[in-house]
Order: structure tokens, then sequence, then C-alpha cells
């Protein structure tokens, strides 16, 4: 019996419009009243999703920066944490700074962006929703790595979002790929929007979600979990059902046990009434 269900946001839960549709929201606060819980799993900072779980009733923990940051909704208080330390953050993070990507570090539920940075998001090959997104999530500062060497606390995660060149290739993606060698310490995936996120090595959505499980008695068997790129793959793998979207990169329709419909096409509905017939009955 399925106790609990865990869903990505963007390219899961979320449609292009970062919308979610009345049928999935139906669905998903069906099984809620029947007391369900109700995860949403995502690689944004905690101030990012208010906006687009608006009027999703049944949530009460939210699983941020890829499992590193587990929030409840309500007070906003952080309940776990697992972050990369400062002093080897830094590093990195001062080798990644002058190049022309956005590496945004989010910290304490925040996120923030060197201001030089600013005007890159107007070039990224996205969706005016996910620019605005960007734009009204970040808090910009001059200098990031001084600004946060002040602030003197651990990053959750880093995410290096980057903007196409004439011919279709990522600008300095191979020289970030080169850099973040050198940090083994440290965890890089692909969160979609052909983006880099990094946490601390062993924190993934999966090791979240097996906190998050475990804090409330669920055994992973009793898990179903719904994602669409490589930042889902750990928790597609350690939920009893590892769903991945019908527009899922290869390496989470890989991961996953079953591929149900497009976010677009409302996939996490089409999988709940298969593997929840008794929310239908």
């Amino acid at each position: 019996m399925i106790k609990l269900i865990a869903f990505d946001l963007d390219g899961t839960l979320l449609n292009e419009q970062k919308k979610i549709t009345a049928k999935t929201k139906e669905v998903l606060e069906r099984a809620a009243d029947r007391g369900v819980v109700l995860v949403p799993a995502t690689g944004r900072p905690f101030c990012g999703v208010a906006e687009e779980l608006e009027g999703l009733k049944g949530i009460t923990y939210i699983l941020t920066t890829n499992g590193a940051g587990i929030y409840e909704r309500t007070t906003g208080r952080c309940i776990y944490e697992d972050s990369m330390p400062l002093e080897q953050f830094l590093p990195m993070l001062e080798r990644l700074e002058p190049l022309e990507v956005m590496s945004d570090a989010f910290v304490k539920g925040g996120s923030y962006m060197s201001e030089k940075n600013r005007k890159l998001v107007d070039e990224m090959n996205v969706s005016e929703e996910v620019k605005r997104y960007i734009r009204n999530s970040r808090t910009c500062v001059v200098n990031q790595t001084e600004y946060l060497r002040e602030m003197g606390e651990d990053i959750e995660k880093l995410t290096i979002n980057f903007v196409p060149n004439p011919d279709g290739s990522m600008r300095d993606y191979e020289r970030v790929v080169e850099i973040l060698k050198d940090f083994p310490e440290f965890n890089a995936v692909s969160g979609g929007m052909h983006n880099i996120e990094v946490t601390r090595k062993g924190i993934s959505k999966g090791s979240g979600l097996c906190w998050l499980s475990h804090k409330l008695g669920i055994r992973k068997e009793e898990i179903i979990a719904f994602g669409d790129s490589g930042n889902d793959v750990d928790m597609l793998q350690f939920a009893g059902i590892g769903v991945a979207m019908g527009n899922a990169e290869r390496i989470a329709l890989e991961a996953a046990d079953y591929v149900t419909k497009k976010n677009t096409e409302d996939g996490i509905a089409f999988a709940l009434e298969q593997y929840m017939p008794e929310l239908f009955g």
C-alpha cells in the first residue's frame, strides 16, 4: 500500500507554464485526503517553491536542494540539513566565478547570484517562465564569493546554468566540468535545463527521502516517486516504485521501474490511477 508520494517539480509535477494542472491537483489531493503523505522533492531552494505549490493541499514537508535541506512548508523551519562545508566550497566557486556561467549558491533556504551574471539569464535557452523564476528567486550580490565568506554558512547546493553559443554548444561547459573534477568531495548531477547541480557527496533526493521516510515511519516499499532528470535518479531507485515521466532524460528512464505520460499530459495522475486504484473506486 502506498503511503507516500514524492515528486519532482520542474518537468514532472509542473507543466510548461510552471503550473499544476487541475487533473493532477485533484488526484494528489484525493490521495492526501486518504492519509497519503505528499512530498515535493526538488532541486530548488525553499524560497523558490511557494508560488508553484500554492493551492496544493496535503503538503507538510518540502525536500529542497536535491535533498540537502528539508523544510516545514508552513513555518519555513529547516528540519534536516547536510550541506557542503564553506571552507571546501569557496575554492571551487572562486574558480567558477570568472566564467560566463551562472554559478548560484543555495544557502539556508535562499539563493544568491553575482550581479555580473544577471544579464546571462536573458541569453538562456529556456522558457520565459524559467527566466522569471531565476530572476525572482535569486538575491543579487556584488561578489558572491566574498558575500558567502562573510555570511559564514555552509552551502546546500550550487546550481550552474549555461547559455548557448551560436553553434548550440554551452558556453564554458567543458571548463566547468574540468573544474568540478578537482572537487571529488562534491556530487555533480544534471538537473534538467542543461544545467549542473552540485551538493555534498552522498547527498541526493534519494538520501533526503530516506531520512524523511524514516522520520515518518514509512517503509521504502510504501513510496512511489516521480522524476524526469539526473537529479531524480537516486530517488527513483530508492522508492518502492520509481516512475519516470514520458519526457524524462535517458538516465531517469533507465533508473525507473515504470514510465508514465509526459508532464504536459498529467503523467503523475495517469500513473497514480494505475498504482492506487483504491482512490478511484
